[in-house]
């Protein structure tokens, strides 16, 4: 019979009580913790607050907490009334440690580095803004709300906080590692510079600027990738291709009234699609990789 095999009632109890713990796992975490002040302040400033406030970390974690209790007890119930040999809690634990449902967690380096880069873009609008209105004294419930300037300052801590704990993370990181992050944000910079650029005519002054700080970023590039490539030769790592340029398409020099140049085109095919096959297996490793160093950030952030 087609599709998954139909799981008991045991089964699905102990399923439900490990995804709760992970589940309550991630409530401990800095990174939970960063998103959950981040709602409060966004209602504390929000001027006409329109439904309940968010709840307090604490009773998320409680409740998380009591949930995992609930399902371990159901589990354990169903273990008894069915007369099977009771396993270690540890044992249901691990049971969807590795295969939870939904996306597969973020590396927590590149979500930190995310969120500094949202929480700048916050600071600059804030300093673009003016200022110079005296505000009406808000008496309502929740937190006071800040002046622009006590809002720069609390962003930029956050900013320094979070740059801090980035840089805790890449202590025991591998060099190719470190590598990475850098061209990964080297790249995301161009890409964001790239969207902008598209805003504008190509003939315009502004599109011209942009290809120009398109092209400096690029010179910025090589030598990062070259570090890199060389970073996972060393590491003993089969090197990947950098994705091609967004804005220049691959040029074909094939003369089509050559003799030779079409004799050859079968052959660069197979060349090109045994390429093609090398590539998507190294990406396989590569992504095998980057899965088993999430899941090392993960187990070492609940621990703390």
């Amino acid at each position: 019979m087609a599709g998954r095999k139909k799981l008991s009632e045991l089964d699905k109890a102990k399923s439900k009580a490990s995804r709760l713990y992970w589940k309550h796992q991630d409530t401990l975490t800095s990174e939970f913790a960063d998103e959950h002040a981040a709602k409060e302040v966004q209602f504390a400033e929000t001027e006409n607050r329109m439904g309940r406030p968010p709840l307090k970390l604490s009773v998320i974690q409680s409740r998380a907490l009591n949930d995992y209790s609930d399902a371990l007890a159901q589990y354990r119930e169903i273990e008894q009334n069915e007369g099977v040999e009771a396993i270690s809690d540890q044992e249901i634990i691990e049971y969807k440690k590795s295969d939870r449902a939904g996306r597969k967690a973020k590396d927590e380096v590149l979500h930190i580095k995310k969120y500094i880069r949202r929480t700048q873009k916050q600071v600059n609008d804030i300093k673009a803004e003016n200022d110079t209105s005296v505000k009406i004294e808000y008496n309502g419930p929740g937190r006071p709300g800040m002046d622009n300037s006590k809002k720069v300052e609390h962003y930029e801590k956050r900013i320094k906080e979070a740059e801090a704990e980035v840089t805790k993370l890449l202590i025991d990181k591998a060099e190719h590692e470190v590598i990475y992050y850098q061209l990964f944000e080297l790249k995301n910079d161009r890409r964001t510079l790239v969207v902008w650029q598209k805003e504008y005519d190509e003939n315009s002054i502004l599109f011209n600027k942009f290809a120009k700080d398109i092209d400096l970023i690029d010179e910025r590039i090589k030598p990062v990738q070259s570090q890199y490539d060389k970073a996972l030769e060393l590491a003993g790592l089969k090197q990947v291709r950098s994705a091609p340029s967004a804005r220049v398409a691959p040029k074909r020099s094939i003369d089509v009234g050559s003799w030779v140049e079409k004799a050859s085109v079968g052959e660069k095919r197979v060349d090109e699609q045994s390429e093609i096959d090398k590539l998507k297996v190294e990406i396989q490793e590569i992504k095998k990789i980057l899965r088993e160093q999430a899941e090392l950030i993960n187990a070492l952030t609940s621990k703390n």
